[in-house]
């Protein structure tokens, strides 16, 4: 049985430049609109990302606050920390982040430069 690499080769270029082409159309958008369900969840996932990245900042903005309250004595040399004493801040909800966001607010505008 022979069979026909040219019409084949031709076959397959014509397959590749539709897959092409329909890719092309759909310009990175999905085929399909979303339900509401899905749209929800992305909303919800993208607080969540929001939510957590704040929390991390503010953990960061708190270890510095923290770190230079224990300034020692008269001298002021600071006091290495190590990882374990520093404070958990994973269980904060956002109203407890945004209120301690608000208090580091005002006392890095109350300090004097």
């Amino acid at each position: 049985m022979k069979v026909n690499m040219r019409g084949l080769d031709y076959r397959n270029m014509l397959i590749s430049l539709c897959i092409v082409h329909l890719l092309a159309l759909s310009e990175g958008r999905p085929m399909r609109k979303r339900a509401v369900s899905e749209v929800q969840l992305m909303h919800d996932l993208g607080e969540l990302k929001q939510v957590q990245e704040r929390r991390q900042w503010l953990q960061r903005r708190l270890q510095g606050a923290h770190a230079g309250l224990t300034l020692g004595g008269a001298g002021g040399a600071r006091r290495r920390e190590r990882p374990d004493e520093r404070p958990d801040l994973s269980d904060m909800t956002p109203e407890e982040i945004q209120l301690a966001l608000n208090l580091l607010e005002k006392l890095l505008k109350s300090t004097p430069s």
